[in-house]
Parts: structure tokens; C-alpha cells; sequence
């Protein structure tokens, strides 16, 4: 785990949880994090420090916003319609919306659509 609860509570969060339902919390965060920064987590080393203490907070942010509001999961279809191109996607498993506090995070170290590549 790249997060571990003493990093957590050395950052200011919310210790007055279970250590169980801390860690689960920042387990559940890291691979949320992972999938919208496009695998920024497993490649942590290799970010700059500053994008390696973004990612690190914005896992602790989104623990929080676990711990705060519940583990509650929900169902995502994406339609997308731009001009005469559309593009519809239906998710059979469920995903987790990023929080708020974890989303500005990453968006400041340009790792929210790491991700995402444009093609022709």
C-alpha cells in the first residue's frame, strides 16, 4: 500500500476510526486512484515528488470521503454526444465517483487524465 494509517493520521485526517476500517478505506482509495490517474500508483517512483505527494493525499482525501459518506458504489453508464459522433458505454461492474478533495488534487499535478490519449 502506498498509504499506510500512520501516514494518514500524520496528514490531519480523521484517526478516530477502526484501524480496520481505516485500511480498508485506503486500500479501496488507492485503486480508485490508480484507475483515473492511469496507473500512476503502480508507477509511483517514477512521478515527481511534488505529483508523488499529490497522489499520496489525494488517497487520504478519498479515504475520507469513504469513511465520511459510506463505501456506497454506484452503477455508471457514459453517453457522450458531440456533433454527429457518439459514443455510449455500460458498465456491467460498478466504480466509484472520484471525490471532490482527491479530484482538485489531481487535477494540480495534471493526473486526473493521465490516463486518456487522443487519437486520430
Amino acid at each position: 500500500m502506498i498509504v499506510d494509517i500512520n501516514f494518514y493520521t500524520e496528514m490531519g485526517f480523521n484517526c478516530g476510526n477502526s484501524p480496520d476500517e481505516v485500511g480498508r478505506a485506503l486500500e479501496k482509495a488507492e485503486r480508485v486512484i490508480n484507475l483515473f490517474t492511469g496507473g500512476k500508483c503502480d508507477a509511483l517512483c517514477s512521478l515527481h515528488p511534488t505529483a508523488q505527494s499529490h497522489v499520496k493525499t489525494a488517497i487520504c482525501e478519498q479515504a475520507e470521503s469513504y469513511i465520511i459518506n459510506g463505501f456506497n458504489e454506484v452503477q455508471l453508464d457514459h453517453k457522450v454526444k458531440i456533433g454527429d459522433f457518439s459514443y455510449e458505454s455500460k458498465n456491467n461492474g460498478v466504480t466509484n465517483d472520484l471525490a471532490p478533495a482527491a479530484a482538485a488534487i489531481l487535477k494540480l499535478s495534471g493526473l486526473v487524465y493521465a490516463g486518456t490519449e487522443v487519437k486520430n
